[in-house]
């Protein structure tokens, strides 16, 4: 049940690849951005302003996000730590809903420390290994450290299609349709706070409920 929550809807614009290294035309300003407003649960006036953007190729799906934070607190540097704890942003798709096979998150602090599950709730998870994140890159704003200053720090990355044919044995194709939430978070952090584009309707801090995702149309 979704409590009549009404779900936003993005769409996903075609772009050039961007280049190995993020060196070529980024065009992330190009890109709509996808507000993460909804600070929910707490009500401590926490509210870091979040967009993120997307856009894909016949090769990836780019990811980006700005957060608007003058430190963002950083302990977790090895992959697949537990960086919800940090600030962060996360990424949540279930690229082929009608499915039902679950959905991928892909979570990250500000040093671009990753965490990556599949699986179709919060307790049937597994993790996703480097094998299976082949060419996926990343892009932190700043270096590693305990706190980033400054007024915003981002994070940008390109997810591999192949990553999501091998794991729903499909290809996505211009006009598709999938389901998927941004997320800002910090459990652990001086101001703890959820944000998420879509709202979620459940009475404790939730982000695992794809019944809440919005949907993303592929350009």
């Amino acid at each position: 049940m979704t409590g009549g929550l009404e779900k936003p809807a993005a769409v996903v614009h075609r772009v050039e690849d961007f280049g190995d290294d993020f060196d070529g035309p980024a065009p992330w300003d190009k890109l709509p951005p996808i507000p993460v407003d909804h600070y929910l649960w707490l009500d401590n006036g926490y509210k870091p302003r979040v967009e993120a953007r997307l856009g894909w190729s016949g090769r990836f799906l780019y990811v980006g996000f700005r957060v608007g934070e003058k430190k963002a607190p950083v302990r977790y540097t090895k992959f697949q730590d537990p960086v919800y704890k940090d600030s962060c942003v996360e990424f949540f798709v279930d690229m082929f809903p009608a499915r039902h096979l679950g959905y991928l998150n892909f979570e990250m602090n500000a040093a671009g420390t990753l965490l990556a599950q599949f699986g179709p709730d919060r307790n049937s998870r597994r993790p996703l290994w480097p094998e299976d994140l082949a060419g996926f890159s990343v892009i932190a704003a700043e270096e590693i450290g305990e706190e980033r200053g400054g007024p915003a720090w981002s994070v940008e990355y390109r997810i591999p299609l192949a990553l999501f044919r091998r794991i729903y044995s499909e290809d996505v194709r211009p006009g598709h349709r999938a389901a998927a939430n941004f997320y800002k978070c910090g459990d652990n952090t001086p101001l703890p706070h959820y944000g998420a584009w879509s709202r979620v309707g459940t009475t404790a801090p939730d982000f695992h409920r794809p019944e809440f995702f919005g949907e993303l149309l592929f350009e």
